[in-house]
């Protein structure tokens, strides 16, 4: 996106008015704010599965966090064209906050069926309705001096205008319609917008403002990981099973922290910063809108899968895992780790292997779980994201030379 143009004698905005966002700038505590409520609504997707573990509830639970990633996402480029926290941008950002909240609250009956009264279903598409028109009319006013990017959100209306089409259709209807039409909305608000980006107006004025957004919600995930954790704390902590798990839940969320944050965070915001303006949009896009969205998603994978372990261990410690639960750590700790390797790849051209044997190792060991207890089933797990999290943490000499030259063959 076109950043208006600053120079020293420039004048001080108007007060309401937009203020652009400054090469220079970090994240605010309005932004901060901005993201609890977002990985709120993620922590309901998760109370979604919890309700009816299975294959369908998961299905859903999936089609919801494709559109809440997107929604949030549109607002980290918002972000880094204009501060969030000045002027009027902030009222539209806070009416957008109030529209996700509500889209949280309504997550986990968003399925249900109410004769004689609005259906959560619909109360969900006006929410996320509300969330996609803040964003495009804050976008458009923002926009509009400036040509290429006004033809940019003019484009990107298209797809936008559709999926909302589509998600109304999809909560009248009802059931798998629902769950359909949902996944189309989003197909067509991800197909719609990657093909609209190759015009190229979006520009990354802040490269160290869109990692460290991204790098934030990782943690704040991370977080919510541990509360989700620490909040099924009941009367069976007397149980050593159960608080073993418990204890298993929280080294395997330091293990994904330190896997991204231990080198590959930083490699990855200098590789971004270091990218040519006219190349960083479509690093910026593939490496942290599309690559962060199964770190992220692996996130919310474990919490859940650690939460449903701690109800088996409770009940029957000695007892294999129930399979679902083992599906949920597994393939949380599968798509932290291929994300992790896929992000690395686009902003700086190399992988680390430990991370695919890894994955390899964990969906072996998700296999054995039949024939092992649930607390030996998530202690195999663990051990196995923790040994190569240790690897993949560390930082290269070839990776830190990558970024200092800024040899790479980014995408168009």
């Amino acid at each position: 996106m076109t950043t208006p143009a600053r120079t020293s004698h420039a004048r001080t905005p108007a007060p309401g008015a937009a203020v652009p966002t400054r090469a220079e700038d970090r994240t605010t505590p309005f932004e901060i704010f901005f993201d609890l409520v977002f990985v709120f609504a993620l922590t309901r997707d998760v109370a979604l599965v919890e309700a009816t573990p299975g294959a369908d509830s998961l299905g859903r639970a999936v089609v919801l966090l494709l559109m809440l990633w997107w929604s949030w996402c549109a607002f980290i480029w918002l972000g880094n064209q204009v501060r969030l926290d000045r002027g009027f941008v902030r009222v539209g950002m806070l009416v957008a906050m109030a529209a996700l909240f509500v889209v949280g609250l309504v997550v986990p009956e968003a399925w249900d069926a109410r004769p004689g009264a609005v259906a959560p279903a619909v109360v969900l598409a006006v929410a996320f309705t509300v969330v996609r028109a803040c964003y495009v009319v804050l976008l458009a006013v923002v926009a509009w001096p400036h040509r290429r990017l006004r033809t940019q959100v003019l484009l990107d209306l298209v797809p936008q205008s559709l999926s909302i089409g589509l998600l109304f259709a999809g909560a009248l209807l009802g059931g798998r319609w629902q769950t359909a039409l949902w996944a189309s909305a989003f197909v067509v608000d991800f197909v719609g917008g990657r093909s609209a980006s190759r015009y190229r107006g979006w520009r990354v004025g802040s490269a160290r403002h869109f990692a460290e957004r991204h790098d934030l919600v990782l943690i704040i995930a991370l977080g919510e990981t541990v509360l989700a954790t620490g909040a099924r704390v009941g009367s069976w902590t007397a149980q050593p099973a159960a608080l073993a798990v418990a204890l298993l839940g929280f080294l395997l969320t330091a293990s994904l922290w330190w896997a991204f944050f231990g080198h590959l965070s930083g490699d990855a915001a200098r590789a971004l910063a270091g990218t040519d303006r006219s190349r960083r949009s479509a690093l910026a896009r593939d490496g942290y809108t599309f690559g962060h969205l199964p770190i992220v998603g692996g996130v919310v994978l474990v919490a859940l899968g650690v939460a449903l372990l701690l109800d088996d261990v409770a009940r029957a410690p000695d007892a294999p895992a129930h399979g679902f639960a083992v599906v949920a750590l597994a393939g949380g700790a599968v798509s932290f780790l291929a994300g992790l390797e896929a992000f690395r790849w686009v902003l700086l051209r190399t992988w680390r292997p430990a991370s695919v044997v890894a994955a390899a190792a964990v969906a072996a060991a998700a296999a054995a779980s039949p024939w092992l207890p649930a607390w030996a089933s998530a202690a195999a797990i663990v051990a196995i994201v923790a040994v190569a999290a240790a690897l993949v943490g560390r930082g290269s000499a070839r990776s830190h030379h990558r970024v200092l030259e800024g040899r790479r063959q980014l995408p168009s």
